[in-house]
């Protein structure tokens, strides 16, 4: 589903109600804020390899007690251009932040080596509702993390990674058709990741990146394959209850977005129906008003 954030719609009884770009403006309150840079140390020395479109930087540094971050190897798609990052703005062990290189603003995520190659080697098979996963740096304090790239003007609740074309947005200053069209568009996705049996792990707001005309899902390092169908819509439902619990989707909505992904989630529905009931082949109003009575359970 398209979204322009200069014009959202929102279909309500077969009519567009169109929500003003201001809104989304006005609840972006950006913070400027960011750790002193504490030294202008530079690498001693560097060592670079490329493959196969990718590119490894190895940097040796002198001794220092310097907090920021100072990255030992960083290994990326070449295409990215991240030559001359090599140290960042950030406390080396905070979970999560963002730089801006080049006009573009990549988002790092402290993990564990495994996980940052895993959705690193992922890359290409993740695509559409996730970010773009663009490589993973070492740290010469010895912590890994995932690097990913932030395309284009994009809004985010989460505080701690609103920096260059990361806006923050206060989801309490949204009004309740923007609620109500980003809920939409969470069930989309969710509905779209579950088809392929991913599921997120854990779900917040923190886990959405608003862009101009879609979401994309960020912060993937919970991001695993379901080893049962019926797991999916588990997921789908504390969702929802989440999604309920913060304001975001009202119990309006609840039905609808319960009906749209049981009709794209179909054989995972019922199979959480049939470990739910030890019944099978649910019609599919049955189905909805059993999935939404465990929403609201």
């Amino acid at each position: 589903m398209a979204i322009d954030m200069k014009k959202m719609e929102y279909l309500d009884s077969h009519n567009f109600v169109e929500v003003g770009r201001q809104e989304i403006l006005d609840a972006s309150k950006h913070d400027e804020y960011e750790l002193p840079e504490f030294s202008k140390e530079v690498p001693v020395s560097s060592k670079v390899s490329a493959k196969n479109g990718k590119t490894i930087i190895e940097y040796n540094w002198k001794r220092s007690k310097t907090p920021i971050i100072r990255i030992e190897k960083i290994d990326y798609r070449s295409a990215e251009d991240l030559e001359g990052v090599y140290r960042i703005a950030a406390r080396d062990g905070t979970d999560s932040a963002s730089f801006v290189h080049n006009n573009t603003t990549y988002i790092i995520r402290k993990t564990v080596k495994e996980i940052a190659m895993a959705l690193y080697n992922a890359y290409g098979k993740i695509k559409g509702a996730f970010e773009s996963i663009v490589g993973y740096i070492r740290t010469v304090l010895g912590n890994e993390y995932v690097i990913s790239k932030v395309d284009g003007e994009t809004w985010a609740f989460d505080r701690r990674i609103s920096r260059g074309g990361i806006k923050y947005l206060d989801a309490e200053s949204l009004g309740r058709k923007s609620k109500r069209k980003l809920c939409d568009m969470i069930v989309e996705k969710i509905s779209e990741i579950h088809e392929n049996s991913l599921i997120m792990g854990r779900f917040t707001l923190n886990n959405i990146l608003v862009g101009e005309k879609d979401v994309k899902f960020t912060d993937l390092r919970r991001l695993r394959l379901s080893r049962r169908k019926s797991f999916v819509t588990d997921e789908f439902i504390g969702v929802l209850q989440y999604l309920f619990g913060v304001g975001i989707a009202s119990a309006d909505e609840i039905y609808f977005s319960i009906a749209h992904y049981a009709a794209q989630n179909e054989e995972s529905c019922n199979d959480w129906y049939e470990t739910k009931t030890g019944k099978k082949n649910p019609d599919s109003m049955e189905l909805v008003h059993t999935i939404e009575e465990e929403v609201y359970n």
